[in-house]
């Protein structure tokens, strides 16, 4: 009875446990299962790897780091090791290609980054937002509202610096 109740105890552990799976977790654990299905040992060992370094990161003291600053770690690790062999002396290009070959195999699961404005689309949104506010040009206590709707509109499409110099530089006739 009472090993009964241990079991349903971790079934529900284990269920909460994966409720809320980040989207890269999860490309990773399915690339990770195809990859082993194929039997490609080297995919799967570097899979392998970002995954423990997740988990180790989610055992570690305080808030764990998010999934991506993990997998961009794990990146960014790879490629100062590969240009650490290939500056070695005698260079080990067999081991930096081996490294490099890890990071491209990384990058595939890093989510993918929405196309930037352009400057004339930029400058359109905060025409638009000007006009909705009944505002000729963003000035004093304006700017930083205007700043913000704009950032609304465009999110990751443009730069918050871009942003904030298209809102102080136009102004409607």
């Amino acid at each position: 009875m009472l090993g009964s109740l241990f079991r349903a105890q971790v079934s529900l552990a284990r269920s909460y446990a994966t409720d809320a799976v980040h989207p890269v977790v999860a490309s990773l654990r399915a690339a990770l299962k195809k990859s082993m299905l194929a039997r490609t040992p080297e995919r799967t060992g570097v899979i392998k790897s970002v995954l423990a370094d997740l988990q180790n990161a989610s055992h570690s003291a305080g808030s764990a780091p998010s999934p991506l600053k993990t997998l961009q770690s794990a990146i960014t690790k790879r490629i100062d090791a590969a240009k650490t062999f290939r500056t070695s002396t005698p260079p080990r290009i067999d081991m930096a290609t081996a490294y490099e070959r890890e990071a491209e195999m990384l990058r595939e699961f890093m989510p993918q980054k929405p196309a930037q404005l352009s400057t004339e689309q930029l400058d359109k949104v905060v025409k638009e937002v000007l006009k909705a506010n009944d505002l000729k040009k963003a000035e004093g206590k304006n700017v930083g509202r205007i700043i913000s709707l704009v950032r609304e509109q465009t999110g990751d499409r443009a730069e918050a610096k871009d942003v904030a110099e298209a809102v102080r530089r136009i102004q409607l006739p």
